[in-house]
């Protein structure tokens, strides 16, 4: 017992020293961590059209050492946005409504909603006055996802539409990590949602980040040269490997055509936004073709889009725009830059112009 007891005392004094390191390394230090942002337990349910969506009601935070502190907060229609107000077709508003879809990028992984550059365009500009924005951007969805969620009918009114597309949106629903999840589960393969829960209570911790901090630390440092190009580039080089398929050509451009035709019956001017990617920034001719392909298919339908490659392309080092060790998803900073361009083509566009009155429409 006396042993039990010293041992004991001193897991417990190895938790609490890990406890202070934790705090220092993520408080004090200001440290940038290695680790992924990571999406909590309990956020995904499943969905009949679309495979999964966010659970209503929702709040939580990002699971990866660094993003603890990032909330994520689900409205009761399932989307990370305030609550969606009712608004009249005819109603005189000092803007139009925009509504926007896309998958991680849009929702804003490891960022606080706040810095989104959906939210961005929320607040007034010098010569243009402030957007109302619907962010619809759900982790892990494509095309496929954006068609149903339009033919089922967006959950509140909007003026305008406008789609966010990351270079795998090529993607089928079916192989989305989330539905995949969702279907294990169903099948108990997967992790009992109370076994996620309590890990991701334990991680929550200062000692638990720090722990999960140094093991990928380790991890990546032990990696050679090659494993760790490839550790950032290998989802990259199987989009350019995908969009030199043919088929997906093909079947993207008829996604692009039922696109279209879903905003004409709903009546919603449409606009498209083509995300830049890290790698394609730093190495163009390794992979700049699927970017130049899309962009082809949208020119060819006669789409607006919205392309901020040529201001992330003119930052010195355009990794100070992407979140740590990720090519895809934006800090605060690259959101601003998203938000700055993406209002001179709603201007141009003439998105954000308000709809006229009963009583000044001609």
């Amino acid at each position: 017992m006396k042993r039990l007891f010293l041992f004991g005392l001193w897991l417990l004094f190895v938790a609490l020293l890990l406890q202070l390191a934790g705090w220092v390394y993520f408080t004090v230090g200001g440290a940038k961590p290695i680790q992924g942002y990571g999406y909590p337990a309990g956020l995904f349910v499943s969905h009949p059209e679309r495979g999964f969506a966010y659970r209503p009601g929702f709040v939580g935070e990002f699971r990866g050492a660094g993003f603890r502190d990032v909330e994520i907060r689900i409205n009761d229609d399932g989307f990370r946005d305030a609550p969606f107000g009712e608004v009249a077709a005819d109603s005189a508003r000092p803007t139009k409504r925009l509504a926007f879809l896309g998958d991680s990028v849009v929702f804003g992984a490891g960022v606080s909603a706040e810095q989104r550059f959906t939210d961005c365009l929320e607040q007034p500009s010098d010569d243009e006055p402030a957007a109302e924005v619907l962010n619809l951007g759900v982790n892990s969805y494509s095309m496929g996802h954006y068609l149903a969620l339009l033919e089922a009918g967006l959950p509140a009114r909007a003026d305008v539409l406008v789609v966010g597309l990351t270079l795998n949106d090529f993607a089928p629903m079916e192989t989305a990590s989330p539905y995949r999840r969702l279907e294990r589960r169903k099948e108990g393969l997967h992790s009992p949602a109370w076994w996620e829960r309590i890990k991701e209570r334990l991680g929550a911790t200062y000692a638990g980040r720090f722990v999960g901090e140094l093991r990928t630390r380790l991890r990546y440092a032990l990696m050679n040269a090659d494993r760790r190009e490839d550790y950032h580039t290998k989802w990259m080089r199987t989009v350019v490997e995908a969009w030199d398929d043919p088929e997906t050509v093909e079947r993207f451009g008829e996604d692009l055509g039922r696109l279209e035709v879903l905003a004409g019956d709903a009546r919603q001017p449409l606009g498209l936004v083509l995300f830049p990617e890290l790698n394609d920034l730093r190495d163009p001719d390794a992979f700049s073709a699927p970017r130049r392909t899309l962009l082809t298919l949208i020119s060819e339908r006669n789409l607006r889009v919205c392309d901020p490659y040529g201001a992330f392309a003119a930052e010195p080092t355009p990794q100070r725009l992407f979140l740590p060790h990720d090519g895809v998803h934006y800090n605060a900073d690259g959101h601003r830059l998203i938000c700055d361009v993406l209002r001179g083509c709603l201007k141009n566009w003439g998105f954000v112009q308000a709809p006229p009155s009963s009583a000044t429409a001609p």
